[in-house]
């Protein structure tokens, strides 16, 4: 009974787990799963669906973790999936990789291969044989993108007594080679025990049983503490995906959290960008006329925006929605805090778009005042992008 707890402890560490929290922004033509298990306690069923006009051929691979019985990359069945329908299959239907006591576990690449773009989303099922289980998303591959910055999981626990609670966390890596530098941090942001590194291959996939003694932490119960990551690999910046678990020792129950950054490796969605040049290089400038900036902004958000610079009191700025309606700014206006772009469907149609940022001088100026531009917003945006200058001015 001992040994047969001890492996049940194992595979609930691996497989604890609820819904995988992500954009509903999910389809793409090259996915990710990364997490997909077949042992004796657990098996996943993986669901594909075709979004486009054609049908999608859709490859699959499995790389399989280290340790595991199929470890490293093997090639799946090919998926064909028709227009608006639904393609599925276990581990071992479509990767041929069947139920071990030791566990198969590791994560999936899904590529749309046909000559036009088809968009096409997953997400995999993950129960035991009594039907407990939890679903883990597939993510757009440019999605994973953790990087240099840090990503966190937050809420992890460590209790003793019963039901008991242990948390888990995995790290794994998207086709290249990545060193990932981790620790654990209580709720005041102060370090529990060492900070470690962990090395990775291509597409490899390293589980961390109990992070708090993986971590050196101090013996005893633990509660709402932080996973940190971040990407140390020299003179790169390779995209990984770290998770983590936190299960209920009793029942086995547990959920699956994604690590998250507050800043992106992505320019498309920076909560805080500046922009002091033109997207060839050319330093902002202006003597008279008018410059515009293009901001993608993601209303329901709050957004503000100043001019930086010596010469920024002598300018003035109005931000407009796509269909040219004054958000905030104007006339000796060099910076404005915090506006509400209000409901989604009050710009635009309910669609996001292009934002223009005007920039135009307060009186008549001598000389050319070099500048730059800084929005911050809470959904995130591109940094203010130069797209022209007019000859005339607006207000």
């Amino acid at each position: 009974m001992k040994a047969r707890r001890m492996y049940c402890l194992l595979a609930a560490a691996l497989l604890s787990g609820n819904a995988l929290a992500q954009s509903a922004d999910g389809y793409g033509t090259i996915l990710r799963l990364p997490l997909v298990v077949n042992s004796s306690t657990y098996s996943s069923t993986i669901f594909v669906r075709n979004a486009g006009t054609a049908t999608a051929s859709v490859k699959v691979t499995y790389y399989g973790a280290p340790g595991t019985p199929f470890a490293g990359e093997r090639p799946c069945t090919t998926l064909s999936v028709a227009p608006n329908a639904v393609a599925s299959g276990t581990l071992a239907d479509l990767c041929a990789v069947p139920a071990d006591a030791a566990s198969n576990y590791g994560q999936i690449a899904l590529v749309e291969q046909s000559a036009a773009n088809i968009p096409v989303t997953a997400y995999s099922r993950i129960q035991s044989f009594a039907g407990v289980g939890f679903s883990v998303e597939g993510f757009k591959i440019g999605s994973l993108g953790s990087g240099a910055n840090d990503s966190i999981v937050t809420g992890l626990r460590r209790q003793a007594a019963a039901p008991g609670y242990q948390s888990n966390c995995f790290v794994a890596s998207i086709n290249e080679p990545v060193q990932v530098t981790w620790q654990l941090r209580d709720a005041s942001g102060s370090q529990l025990g060492n900070q470690q590194v962990t090395n990775l291959s291509a597409n490899e996939t390293v589980r961390i049983l109990d992070v708090f003694t993986a971590a050196g932490a101090p013996a005893g119960d633990y509660s709402n503490v932080q996973a940190t990551f971040r990407g140390t690999t020299p003179t790169a910046n390779p995209a990984f995906a770290a998770y983590c678990t936190t299960q209920e020792n009793a029942t086995f129950d547990g959920d699956f959290r994604i690590a998250k950054t507050a800043d992106p490796q992505d320019d498309r969605s920076k909560k805080i960008g500046t922009s002091s040049s033109s997207a060839l290089g050319t330093l902002l400038g202006l003597l008279s006329g008018q410059d515009r900036f293009g901001l993608y902004l993601q209303a329901p958000d709050y957004v503000s925006c100043r001019l930086d610079g010596t010469g920024a009191p002598q300018l003035e700025m109005r931000l407009e929605d796509p269909q040219g309606n004054v958000i905030a700014g104007g006339n000796n206006i060099s910076s404005f805090q915090k506006v509400y772009l209000g409901e989604r469907s009050t710009h635009n149609n309910g669609v996001n778009g292009l934002y223009v940022l005007k920039v135009e001088s307060r009186n008549l100026l001598s000389l050319m005042i070099n500048y730059g531009v800084t929005c911050e917003t809470g959904n995130g945006a591109n940094p203010p992008l130069f797209i022209g200058h007019a000859i005339a001015e607006e207000f």
